[in-house]
Formats: structure tokens, sequence, C-alpha cells
């Protein structure tokens, strides 16, 4: 528990209500046994006593074989059938599982049923979101079920919660944010106090409130995260949620802050059990040092971990890296090496429909075209973005934006600035579709 300390975010979440009082305690024995000796012996005599008085722990301790020769088998027995619940659920098709939930009377009612569902939602989130969604409504459905008990109570807030995830991945932020209202009102009402819970659930709200550009309220969030993840102590949550902030940290602009960050994301992951986060955190430290102007650091990184990489067999992720060689060739105006690399990152996405990716790459390679003074390329560009952008229906602000880009590369009017500008709005927009472009101005709503 180093370096744990209080902070008014902490204490607000408490006073609002958003954490149960019993979290500040935690934290403030935690943070005085580590710094007082003294009072970290009395708390264990104390325990001690508590243990040798008769009719308490001694009379707990002496029935425990008992009890668990009893309660493990249940418990390993609900396992099973939740897992063979599972299988059932998954050998049909999609419309169909709800539907046998509730028509059940005895199966599809556990908790370690309702667990399992909200792993197979967390597989998907990345890949498949829509999946992602199906598997937490599954899991609500069957939290429904669920007898009425504080367990009860906390599942159904962290299926609902994984429930809004899912839909702002999906990019339907509005919806997202009234699930996550509702999500902040079961937890008060139904008195959820499991940290695990609370930190994932402030984990998710985290994310949602940095699509919607809220990064003060994101970075408050996420921090409260961060604390309650210390408090249980689960380092490989905490280096994610890290992860996060620094990328808060790195969207906002706060450079230096998203590089010291992301070093220390770093020392969370186990580069023997946990490669692909570790490279992932990694990739992340090296665009924050790009960015900030270190781009001697962040190639070191990218020459040591590319290669690393290649293991995993993730190739639009094994992209990224040359996307980052390439942004750093640019900005050293090794022209020719920045056309050579971005476009070749443009080919991979392009040819993995990625198109969203592959126009924010053509502005880099736009940039590269105009400073090389190569204007028909860069004509050429913008009039393949556009019927891009068409073809997969995206919306309307981020295709007004990318006429505007066409028409002043046929006006031969295109700027770095103007370039830099919209690809920081079509960052943005991706995920909320409300902003509108004004070249010169900060994306902002509609009106």
């Amino acid at each position: 528990m180093n370096d744990l300390h209080l902070s008014r975010e902490f204490l607000r979440a408490i006073a609002a209500g958003d954490l149960p009082p019993r979290t500040l305690l935690d934290m403030v024995l935690q943070h005085l046994f580590e710094f007082c000796p003294h009072c970290a012996s009395e708390w264990d005599a104390y325990q001690r006593e508590l243990r040798a008085r008769p009719g308490s722990y001694a009379r707990a301790l002496a029935i425990l074989p008992a009890l668990l020769e009893r309660e493990l088998p249940k418990a390993q027995a609900e396992e099973r059938q939740a897992l063979k619940d599972l299988q059932d659920l998954l050998r049909l098709s999609e419309d169909r599982r709800i539907s046998r939930i509730r028509r059940s009377y005895r199966r599809f009612r556990t908790p370690a049923l309702a667990q399992l569902l909200v792993a197979e939602c967390r597989k998907r989130l990345s890949s498949v979101p829509r999946e992602a969604y199906h598997f937490a409504e599954l899991a609500r459905e069957v939290t429904n079920q669920v007898p009425e008990s504080p367990i009860a109570r906390e599942l159904q807030a962290l299926t609902l919660g994984e429930m809004a995830n899912a839909i702002r991945a999906v990019g339907d932020l509005p919806q997202s944010d009234r699930i996550f209202s509702q999500v902040r009102h079961l937890t008060v009402v139904g008195g959820v106090t499991d940290p695990e819970i609370l930190a994932r659930l402030d984990s998710l709200e985290g994310s949602l409130r940095f699509d919607q550009g809220r990064y003060r309220e994101a970075e408050e969030i996420l921090g409260r995260a961060r604390l309650l993840y210390e408090l249980i102590d689960d380092r490989h949550a905490i280096g994610r949620v890290m992860m996060k902030i620094s990328t808060v940290y790195y969207q906002s602009g706060k450079l230096s802050r998203a590089v010291r960050i992301g070093k220390e994301t770093v020392g969370y992951f186990d580069p023997e059990s946990d490669l692909c986060l570790y490279l992932a955190a990694r990739r992340n430290l090296a665009t924050y040092l790009a960015g900030d102007g270190r781009r001697v650091e962040a190639l070191a990184i990218i020459d040591q971990d590319e290669p690393k990489h290649r293991t995993l067999g993730e190739p639009l992720l094994q992209i990224r890296y040359t996307w980052i060689r390439g942004k750093i060739a640019l900005d050293q105006g090794e022209l020719e090496s920045a056309v050579r690399l971005l476009a070749a990152v443009r080919d991979v996405f392009l040819g993995s429909e990625k198109e969203f990716d592959a126009v924010l790459v053509s502005l880099h390679l736009a940039q590269a075209y105009l400073a090389a003074g190569r204007t028909a390329e860069t004509k050429r560009i913008a009039s393949e973005i556009v019927p891009l952008f068409e073809a997969n229906e995206v919306h309307r602000e981020a295709l007004a934006a990318v006429l505007l880009f066409r028409d002043a590369a046929d006006r031969e009017a295109l700027t770095v600035a103007f370039l830099r500008e919209l690809g920081a709005f079509l960052e943005a927009s991706r995920a909320d579709h409300s902003l509108r472009f004004e070249p010169g101005k900060r994306p902002g709503p509609r009106r």
C-alpha cells in the first residue's frame, strides 16, 4: 500500500455517497499502520484479544472446518452447474438465450453464472462490442433471477455497468451516460460496498467521461478507481486504470504527466505473464514521448519492442509501431521515410476495413506530401477519403469536415495547421458525434 494518500476527489466521493464510508476507514487504518509501528502493534494485539475471548473468534474457528466441509461442495457444484448452463446458452442462437433464462424455474439464476457471462462480455469488448453488450444483457437477466441478497444487488450494479460500457464501445455515448446514472443510483440504494465492484464501475465510467471529452471528470473518477484497486492490492487492475489515466493526460495536452504516469504504468505488468499489456503500455509510452518531442527515447522503445510484438500475431497492433515511426519521421522532416511508412500503415488499415484509422493516417500522409510540395498526391488523398467515409456511413459532421479537406486541397489552400486540427477533430468526434469542425477553433457541440 505504498504511497496511498487521501485526496479531495476521494473525500468528495465519500460525501456524495458514491463510495461507502468503510473505504475511508480501510484507507486511514492502512495508511496509519504503514507509518506508525506502535499503532499497528496495538491493533494486532487487539485482534488477538478478540480471537482469545470465549464465544467470539475462538468459537467461530472451532466450527469453521465443519462449515467448510458442508459449504465447499455446494460452491463447487454451483460452479460446475454454471459452466454447464453457460455451454447450454452458447449452443442457442442469440435471439433465444434471454427467453431461455426467463422461462426456467430452476436454472440460470446463480451468481456464478452471472460472473461467467460478465467474463464472456469482457472477452468480446474490444473486438465485437455488440456481442459484448449481448453477454452483459444476459448476465443482467441472470442477476434479476438471483434471490435478493447483498451479492445479488452488487451483481446487478456490475452487470448494468458492463452493459453501459459495451454501449459506449459501440459509440452510443448518450445511452451509456443514461445507464451509468442508473448504475450510480443502484450502488447507493442497493448499498453496494464491495471495493472491487466499485473500482470496476469507476474504471468503466472513467472511460465514458474520456470518450465524452470530459477529461477532468475522467481523471477524477479513474483516480478513485486506482485508490480502490490499491485498497485490494490488485496490481493488474491498477496498471489498466493507469493506462487510461495516462491517455487522459495525453489527449488533454498534459504530455509530461502522460509520460510520467506512462513510465509508472509499465512497472505494473510482468513481461513474462502479461506480455501483451506490457507491450501496450510501452507502446503508449512511446507515443507520449514522441508527442513530447522525446523522439530518441520513443524510437528506443519501438526498436526494442517491435520484434517481441511479432510473436503475438496481432498485425493491426503491430502496424501501430510503423505509424509511430512515420509520425516521428514526419516531425523530423524526413519526408521520404515518412511517406513510405505512413503509406504502408494506410494500406494495412484499408485492407482490414479500419477506415477511420486509415483516414487519420491519411492526414499524416497528406502533411508529408504537403511539406514535400507534392500537391497532386495531396489532392489524390483528399479525393479518396470522401467516398471512403460516404460508403461507411460515417456521421455527418465528420463527413462535412473531410469535405472541407477536399475543397481546401482542390484550391491548394491546405496548411499543416488545418490538417492537425482536422485530425484532432476526427479523433474527438469518433466518440462524440455532436462535435462540429470549425478550423481555428476548438471542437464544440452543434448549436
